[in-house]
């Protein structure tokens, strides 16, 4: 649903991967070709913990996003994919 929704934007790219220590719970990375979005890692970051409403990322993360769904409440991914969106769009 996120990396749906994220998709059609030019120079973002999403993947699924599982971190070495998160017992089996796949996680989303977002990332993007430099210049193809105005915000950085670091300032999304920020965007999403600051707005309305705050969705907190997976700490660590260099060279984009990366998002932890598995606690999600039905309906919730769409809020997250939204957020995002609005962020990276700028």
């Amino acid at each position: 649903m996120i990396a749906d929704t994220l998709g059609p934007v030019h120079g973002i790219k999403t993947e699924t991967f599982v971190p070495e220590i998160a017992n089996a719970v796949p996680h989303l990375r977002i990332t993007w070709e430099p210049g193809s979005v105005k915000v950085t890692p670091a300032d999304a970051v920020k965007r999403l913990r600051e707005g309305d409403p705050s969705i907190e990322l997976r700490p660590g993360a260099k060279n984009g996003l990366e998002v932890a769904v598995w606690m999600l409440q039905p309906g919730e991914a769409q809020i997250v994919a939204k957020r995002i969106r609005e962020v990276l769009k700028g």
